[in-house]
């Protein structure tokens, strides 16, 4: 479609322009898209009050971004999803990139859900004659469209229907037609199904001797681990005895209740604060708050 029948087939447009415009020069670029859109009715929009503006959705089929001021309009994500937004299903956004921005934005264009976008020819040089010369010569304009459908668009999905007579299961997404013009549809047999139950012995079903394992208190009342202990067992019972071996110790010179000043390089008080004979030292528990 070119560019002449884009803007004849549109019925409403929005121009979308900076505060650095001269505002008498709205006017003037407005006839110059009517002389193109000559059914189309035209909005204009600064940019800075785009999305507080609160238009509704889908509602042009063209949106020039920019093009009324002289140098290049800065535009990010949020502006993107609001032109989106307000654009129609197969809708347009006409924009000027620089040549060394256009990979980034157009990038970002489509991120923003643009099924396409394609630079204009010469032909389109009328709707730039605004911007400057340095402007025209390290940039082009770019023609981005939105897909035929919107916001919240969905499909319903092909149910899946079940024949309790014969026990089948058919989908209309599985059904194909044979030579002689009958359906023939996959269905799945009380046949193919694997009975969960058949695949345990006798041997999986017996209840779990528990005196054949090692790990676990003994007829004497005495708890045991295992050699290859993976529940913990091991690792509680050398905690214990750890414990039970700092509780038993006796001092081999006499003075560890002193401090460690008068401690032995070996001393088992070693770092504990003085304390006196007999006394058991026991550190408070701190919180972390």
């Amino acid at each position: 479609m070119t560019m002449d029948e884009i803007f004849a087939r549109a019925k409403s447009i929005l121009v979308i322009w900076t505060a650095e415009v001269n505002p008498e020069n709205l006017p003037i670029f407005q006839d110059v898209v009517q002389t193109k859109a000559k059914q189309a009715s035209t909005a204009f929009e600064n940019v800075e009050m785009l999305v507080e503006s609160g238009r509704s959705s889908s509602s042009f089929d063209i949106i020039l971004f920019g093009l009324v001021s002289k140098r290049n309009t800065h535009i990010d994500i949020d502006i993107l999803n609001e032109l989106f937004r307000l654009l129609r299903p197969n809708g347009y956004l006409i924009i000027h990139i620089e040549h060394t921005k256009q990979s980034q934005i157009i990038d970002q264009f489509k991120m923003c859900g643009f099924s396409s976008c394609n630079p204009l020819d010469t032909n389109s040089s009328f709707l730039i004659e605004n911007k400057d010369d340095d402007i025209k010569k390290f940039g082009s304009l770019w023609l981005c469209q939105k897909p035929s459908f919107d916001i919240g668009y969905s499909v319903p999905l092909r149910s899946t229907t079940t024949d309790s007579r014969m026990g089948q299961i058919s989908s209309s997404s599985s059904s194909t037609t044979t030579t002689t013009g009958e359906k023939k549809t996959w269905t799945m047999e009380d046949d193919d199904l694997i009975d969960t139950d058949e695949l345990l012995d006798e041997n999986d079903r017996k209840k779990p001797d528990v005196k054949k394992y090692d790990c676990g208190t003994t007829s004497t009342g005495v708890r045991k681990a295992c050699k290859n202990c993976s529940c913990g067992l091991a690792q509680e019972l050398e905690q214990e005895e750890h414990t039970a071996a700092k509780q038993t110790v006796k001092s081999s010179c006499g003075s560890c209740y002193l401090g460690d000043a008068f401690r032995c390089a070996g001393c088992p008080s070693r770092g504990l604060p003085p304390f006196k004979p007999g006394e058991r030292v026991t550190l408070p528990t701190m919180s972390d708050v």
